[in-house]
């Protein structure tokens, strides 16, 4: 089976494919746990359409498949960060598919199944070479290889003698190609969507001569301006409410600025939120903990310089979070690995070891002990027959025949086709091996590769894969010492003593508030810092702490009320944050409310900016430009080079004034305007000297190019998260009957 050897040589390290993968392509969903709204089974509802949760989980673990296939890792094991990411990922193109499909069904526009397999047939499109499995060595889709695995597919389910590998490999592959295809299908549809829009953003000549004009005509600009930071914030400390209203009235739907916080906050909710308010109680190692580690670690010292010591014992019982492994490594292995004991080889000798130091990098107590070294091929160029049997007497003995029939001078080339297989070159290098966690088994397999001369043969039996190996060396490189290396590296870590009584702490001091505002103005007395945040129901977690996904699902559960508690409970990849958090505001789906305080804020930033700003303009008015530069607190400068066509940096307040460019692309030479609103402070401007540049105006040209500019634009905002407010899709989803229940089940 072509396709299946192809597997093999892809996955270098990776000689069999674990058959725990069989369990999840059967099944193809994850059981969820699920809170008291257990009846719900819809992940999503968008426009009158159910996602299943079952659906969803069918998605992603297809989705995965792909991703352990581009790390060339079928036994991959995702974190848990990882595995949210994906999710977002699968949500996101799930959405949009819904999305586009309902835009493109108004239209008329569809991908028939022919269209999708001619662009498979013609195998040019860039999704097609995404996944290595149907690439030729030139990285092009091989549409032959493709319709050869699709035929093995079909042929194994009648075929007795399948083993259980094969059938695992094939059904991996499978589900990979099916996910691909239907994403091609999306994808085309989406383009043509895309296609669609932008042809209706076509220049024409008068804005392609004004885009010219833009960046073809610069002016030379005198400015002076009285900052916001020149008036005193205490004048401007009350905010009317009518004032407040009026300005969400002013945005209503968009999103502002807060000009104190710089922080961005949306006036129109795609997806409902909640505000949040908690305390993250870092738990650290007391002196005592310290001393108990430097204690262990000494009796280890110890324990390395016996004579005859059993290192491999030694390492296991230490605890030490980097393994003993047998397999010699190359210095720049044992870099990636930990920079800090790279730095130290030079100075030991065969037998000796380090002193117990403090590595500060990775806040570790190390021993290095240099156990021994040898010289072996960095990169070892190899061709291999695999031998599948489900009875290994007679695997070996098959073996032993192709061995015999190589040794007698028949061309590898000529036995592995007889088998079926490919027996292509392919390089392992040290890389890809050392340092990594293995079994005797793969250990001996190494050892046999990097320790074979040029030319000669190896075997190797796979007993707990079912198939025996029969290789060959054909070229070895890079010749290096290899260190074996015994490394004892502890973390600095807290005792439970330690832990019990931060949790202690922080419950008495919880326990002893009313509520989250004496909980407030009590905090930074106990040594607590009381923090926000605004969550959503995919945010995964809170103050960026591993497994604080349940603070947001409790947070969005209809039983928890605004005031409600999340006990004090230990978070993190060590359980190292001990997290309490109240709920603050529930935002619906819709127009921001001035209920939610950090909307007002941002709102009453606003409106103080435009009082500001009166003021100052006032200070400005009947005044020339002569006259506004003499005023108290007034900051002028120069700026050359000023067009409409980008925005106008101040560097004297460190601020982006687009409305500077608008100003001097209108004003005459030595001309001047003053009163000009801008986000620092209040402008008076002059235009010294205006500038054309030589290049001459080409009418076809410059429309191509806006055209071109427009369609660019276009792309951007395809490829921006559906709920992005720069999103081509933000106004449908604005409009879309959108319910995500994510929560509940993730």
């Amino acid at each position: 089976m072509a396709v299946l050897q192809k597997i093999r040589s892809n996955l270098v390290t990776q000689l069999a494919i674990g058959l725990g993968m069989v369990a999840f392509i059967v099944t193809g969903f994850i059981t969820c746990s699920r809170g008291p709204q257990e009846q719900e089974t819809a992940v999503a509802k968008l426009n009158g359409e159910e996602l299943n949760n079952i659906s969803f989980d069918d998605k992603v673990e297809e989705y995965k498949v792909i991703m352990r296939i581009m790390r060339g890792d079928l036994n991959y094991n995702f974190s848990n960060e990882e595995e949210a990411s994906f999710r977002d990922q699968v949500w996101q193109m799930e959405i949009q598919k819904n999305l586009v499909e309902k835009e493109c069904k108004a239209l008329g526009i569809t991908v028939t199944d022919q269209e999708l397999a001619n662009v498979i047939k013609e195998g040019k499109h860039p999704m097609l070479t995404q996944i290595p499995l149907f690439t030729n060595e030139q990285r092009e889709f091989d549409y032959n290889s493709l319709q050869q695995f699709l035929k093995q597919y079909n042929d194994a389910k009648s075929n007795p003698n399948l083993t259980q590998e094969q059938a695992t490999q094939l059904s991996v592959v499978y589900t990979a190609w099916m996910f691909v295809e239907k994403q091609l299908r999306n994808t085309i549809l989406r383009e043509k969507y895309q296609n669609l829009l932008c042809g209706l953003s076509l220049s024409n000549p008068v804005s392609a001569k004004a885009a010219f004009d833009a960046q073809a005509q610069e002016t030379d600009i005198l400015m002076a301006v009285l900052p916001y930071s020149t008036l005193d914030d205490s004048k401007y400390a009350t905010v009317d409410e009518a004032d407040i209203k009026a300005k969400l009235a002013e945005y209503k739907g968009a999103y502002v600025t807060n000009d104190i916080t710089g922080e961005r906050v949306n006036l129109y909710n795609i997806n409902e939120t909640r505000d949040l308010k908690y305390i993250d109680v870092t738990v650290l190692p007391s002196d005592a903990d310290k001393k108990e580690l430097d204690d262990a670690m000494d009796a280890y010292a110890a324990a390395l310089k016996v004579e005859g010591a059993n290192v491999d014992s030694i390492v296991s019982v230490s605890k030490s979070v980097i393994a003993y492994s047998s397999m010699p490594m190359s210095k720049k292995t044992i870099q990636r690995i930990d920079a800090e004991v790279a730095s130290r080889l030079d100075s030991l000798t065969v037998g000796s070891q380090t002193e117990v130091f403090h590595n500060l990098a990775d806040n570790t107590k190390n021993i290095v002990r240099l156990v021994g070294t040898t010289t072996r091929p960095d990169s070892v160029e190899v061709r291999e027959l695999a031998v599948v049997n489900t009875d290994m007497a007679a695997a070996k003995v098959t073996a032993d025949s192709i061995l015999n029939v190589l040794r007698a001078g028949e061309p590898f080339d000529s036995v592995a086709k007889r088998l079926d297989q490919s027996g292509d070159k392919r390089w392992i290098t040290g890389q890809s091996y050392e340092g990594a966690q293995m079994d005797a088994n793969y250990r001996e397999y190494f050892t046999s590769v990097t320790t074979t001369p040029t030319s000669e043969y190896y075997t190797k039996q796979m007993e707990m894969q079912g198939y025996i190996i029969v290789g060959q060396v054909t070229d070895r490189r890079a010749m290096e010492t290899k260190y074996d290396l015994a490394i004892v590296k502890r973390s600095i870590d807290f005792s439970q003593a330690t832990f019990k009584q931060y949790m202690s702490d922080l419950e008495t001091f919880v326990n002893n508030c009313k509520n989250l505002a004496e909980v407030e103005e009590k905090a930074a007395k106990a040594g607590y810092i009381v923090q926000k945040d605004n969550v959503q129901k995919n945010t995964h977690q809170l103050a960026r702490v591993q497994g604080t996904r349940e603070i947001v699902r409790w947070a969005f559960k209809k039983d928890t009320e605004v005031g409600a508690q999340f006990d004090a409970k230990a978070f993190g990849a060590n359980n190292d944050h001990l997290v309490v958090a109240y709920l603050t505001q529930v935002n619906e789906a819709g127009d921001a409310s001035l209920e939610n305080e950090t909307v007002k804020a941002a709102l009453a930033s606003l409106v103080k900016v435009d009082k500001k700003a009166a003021d100052l303009k006032q200070q400005m008015e009947g005044k020339n430009f002569a006259d506004v530069a003499k005023l108290a607190g007034v900051v002028t400068d120069t700026i050359e080079h000023v067009s409409f066509a980008s925005p106008t940096r101040v560097l004297k307040l460190g601020a982006q004034e687009n409305v500077l460019s608008g100003v001097a692309a209108a004003l005459a030479e030595s001309k001047s305007a003053t009163g000009i609103v801008g986000k620092a402070g209040v402008y008076a401007v002059q235009a010294l000297k205006k500038n054309t540049t030589e290049a001459k105006y080409d009418e076809k040209g410059e429309m191509q190019r806006t055209a071109m500019q427009n369609a660019s634009i276009i792309g951007q905002m395809f490829n921006m998260e559906v709920d992005d407010f720069n999103s081509i899709f933000y106004p449908v989803m604005k409009g879309a009957k959108m319910v995500d229940n994510r929560h509940i089940f993730f």
